[in-house]
C-alpha cells in the first residue's frame, strides 16, 4: 500500500491539485509536503475499502489547501522599528488616479466579460470576502468542488486578462 501512496506521481499529482486549487507556485513545494506528511501520520486511519489512495490523498489536499487560504487572509508583517522619515504627500498624484481608474475600469471589464457562475464566484469570496466552506454550503456542494470552480473562474479570468480582451 504505501508503496502505491507515496510516489513519484502521487506527488506530481498533489503539485498539480495544489495548481488547479490556487496555490501559489511559490508554495507548492512546501504544502505538498505538508499533504504528505499527513498523509503518512493519518495512514492508520485510511480504510482502502472506502476510497482509493488518490481519492483519499485527494481530500486531504483540498482539505490543506483550504486551510492554507484561510490562513493567507490573516498574515500580516509587522514593521519593529520603522526610521523617522518625512513623507511629502501620501495622496496620489491626478496622473496615478487617472491610471488607478483606467486600470480598475479594465478589470471591471474582465469580470464582467466572466461566465455568470465564474463572476458570481469571484465576487463572492474575493470582493464579499465570504469563506469558500460558506459558499459550498450556499450552493450545497462539496468544498473541493467549490475550490474547483474557484480554480476554474480565477483560470478563465486570467485568460480574459491575457487575451487582454474586452477593454
Amino acid at each position: 500500500m504505501l508503496h502505491r501512496l507515496f510516489r513519484e506521481e502521487t506527488v506530481r499529482s498533489v503539485l498539480a491539485w495544489l495548481r488547479r486549487l490556487g496555490i501559489p507556485r511559490s508554495d507548492r513545494l512546501d504544502v505538498a509536503q505538508d499533504i504528505l506528511l499527513s498523509a503518512f501520520t493519518s495512514l492508520s486511519r485510511f480504510d482502502p475499502g472506502r476510497a482509493a489512495p488518490e481519492r483519499w490523498i485527494n481530500r486531504i489536499a483540498v482539505h490543506v489547501a483550504a486551510h492554507y487560504h484561510q490562513r493567507g487572509r490573516h498574515r500580516r508583517e509587522l514593521l519593529l522599528e520603522a526610521p523617522d522619515l518625512a513623507v511629502a504627500d501620501e495622496h496620489p498624484s491626478p496622473e496615478e488616479l487617472l491610471g488607478n481608474e483606467q486600470q480598475h475600469r479594465l478589470v471591471r471589464s474582465w469580470i464582467q466579460a466572466l461566465a455568470p457562475e465564474h463572476r458570481a464566484l469571484l465576487l463572492e469570496h474575493h470582493i464579499e470576502e465570504i469563506p469558500m466552506a460558506e459558499i459550498a454550503r450556499r450552493r450545497e456542494i462539496p468544498l473541493s468542488t467549490a475550490y474547483k470552480r474557484h480554480a476554474c473562474a480565477v483560470a478563465a479570468l486570467a485568460d480574459i486578462a491575457r487575451k487582454g480582451a474586452p477593454g
